[in-house]
């Protein structure tokens, strides 16, 4: 029986690790069978650099070549596809930073390769509300607005009714209904949910997360509401597809268990 060599295995890493030519060649010949000219035209690369690439790919029994033409074994597609999996990954995280430990739960079931691209909003020292500001930007330039929160600060609420007034925003949300009750005694505090309230759901339970879905935009709080104020690093968004495929499936399942909030419980101001 073969015996584990990590030796072996990190030299492999290694061979992709260590060149990014590499990477762009193995990634050119996952695309089919070509040959060492169109590879260097492709990934820029000197024709010896390519040249010396293959020849370690045949020996590593990753390439193999008839004539002039050469493609992957199956052996080098499996290396080619792991290595970009992992590379993805990295961008994922490095994409994220310190922000990827405030990730919501539900959102960590998501492979971190789909946040690579993903906008991370912080507030500064010179900018401390840099997240809520752009959290406003974004509510202001949609078109719909999709919501599943565990509370609502003030000057969002006030924002997301006004746009409904004013015919700029197609709007639905899922709330917690404990956070409902605050309103029931407090007429000031209530008076923007007249005009978004038949449109709002209610969750008969813990939401431990706050996320918008914004016409295509997926958003992510990172941290936590208390005392009506966001706590934590900031604000995530992504186009990403997979991203926006499980925010909507998310959020139908918690708007199958809602009930629709009853306008008449909020107090006239």
């Amino acid at each position: 029986m073969a015996t584990y060599d990590m030796d072996s295995a990190l030299e492999a890493i290694q061979f992709f690790a260590n060149s990014a030519n590499s990477v762009r060649v193995f990634e050119a010949l996952a695309d089919g069978v070509t040959t060492s000219s169109a590879l260097a035209e492709r990934t820029c690369a000197s024709r010896s650099t390519v040249a010396r690439i293959l020849d370690k790919g045949e020996s590593r029994g990753w390439v193999e070549s008839e004539g002039s033409q050469y493609e992957l074994t199956y052996m080098g597609e499996i290396m080619t596809e792991k290595f970009r999996a992992y590379r993805q990954t990295v961008q994922g995280v490095q994409q994220l930073g310190e922000a990827v430990n405030y990730l919501p739960e539900p959102a960590q079931e998501l492979d971190i390769r789909h946040f690579r691209d993903a906008n991370i909003t912080v507030p500064t020292e010179d900018w401390p509300e840099a997240h809520l500001n752009r959290a406003l930007e974004l509510y202001r330039t949609g078109d719909t607005y999709q919501g599943l929160t565990q509370n609502a600060p003030d000057i969002f609420v006030r924002t997301l009714a006004d746009l409904v007034d004013q015919g700029r925003l197609e709007f639905e949300a899922i709330i917690e209904a404990e956070f409902i009750e605050y309103l029931t005694d407090d007429p000031e505090r209530a008076t923007p949910w007249h005009s978004i309230a038949d449109q709002v759901w209610l969750y008969d339970g813990p939401i431990t997360f706050s996320m918008h879905i914004i016409d295509e935009t997926v958003v992510l709080w990172l941290g936590y509401i208390e005392d009506n104020q966001w706590i934590g690093p900031g604000l995530l968004e992504t186009e990403n597809p997979v991203v926006r495929e499980w925010a909507e499936s998310l959020y139908e399942e918690y708007r199958a268990e809602a009930e629709p909030l009853d306008p008449e419980v909020l107090p006239e101001a």
